[in-house]
């Protein structure tokens, strides 16, 4: 957390904005949403993944353990009614809160237990929401400089493990590749897997 928090002032790279507006924009491809809705961001950050959501949200609820992240994501929503912020570790408390879509970029490869957090996320989940969630393919451990001090737990997750939290849960599961990032010379490819009841 003290790497986020640390990093915060200066997250929104020219890079960063356009990685999480990619990653946003084939995300909200694939989920077809007909409705507005009310969306949680797990791992929020600055808002820039849960943001580009804004014209298909009721409400926004972007939620961290960082609170200098926390404090950059509220300058920007300083406007709006409709989206908020909240300080807490999801994997240690519960958020008594239920939602239509839950979204996560680029967190889960942080989580101890990526696999309870799926669980918890779906009792959050109202009937016919969806849980979208981006994230590294299984990698070599290169993709971050420093893994131990920025908080990296699993060097990506593997199809085989997406599938095996879908069936433990008891969501039904579409995993695709959205996107290579070219890094250090080498090619990263993230996934999205959308989960249903």
């Amino acid at each position: 957390m003290s790497h986020f928090n640390h990093a915060a002032n200066t997250w929104d790279s020219e890079e960063k904005i356009k990685l999480m507006g990619d990653l946003a924009i084939k995300t909200r491809e694939r989920l077809i949403l007909k409705n507005k809705v009310d969306l949680l961001d797990v791992g929020c950050g600055t808002g820039l993944f849960s943001l580009e959501f804004i014209d298909q949200a009721k409400s926004i609820t972007g939620i961290d353990t960082s609170e200098g992240m926390l404090a950059v994501f509220e300058s920007k929503v300083a406007n709006f009614d409709n989206i908020k912020s909240i300080n807490i570790d999801l994997e240690k408390e519960d958020l008594a809160m239920t939602f239509d879509l839950i979204i996560s970029s680029m967190v889960f490869h942080h989580l101890d237990h990526p696999e309870k957090m799926l669980m918890r996320l779906s009792s959050m989940l109202n009937i016919g929401g969806q849980i979208a969630i981006v994230d590294l393919e299984t990698e070599d451990g290169s993709f971050h400089p420093r893994p131990v001090e920025m908080g990296v737990k699993h060097f990506g997750f593997s199809n085989e493990e997406i599938q095996s939290w879908s069936k433990s849960v008891g969501l039904s599961v579409e995993v695709s590749t959205i996107s290579q990032k070219i890094k250090n010379g080498k090619s990263y490819a993230q996934f999205l897997a959308v989960f249903t009841r």
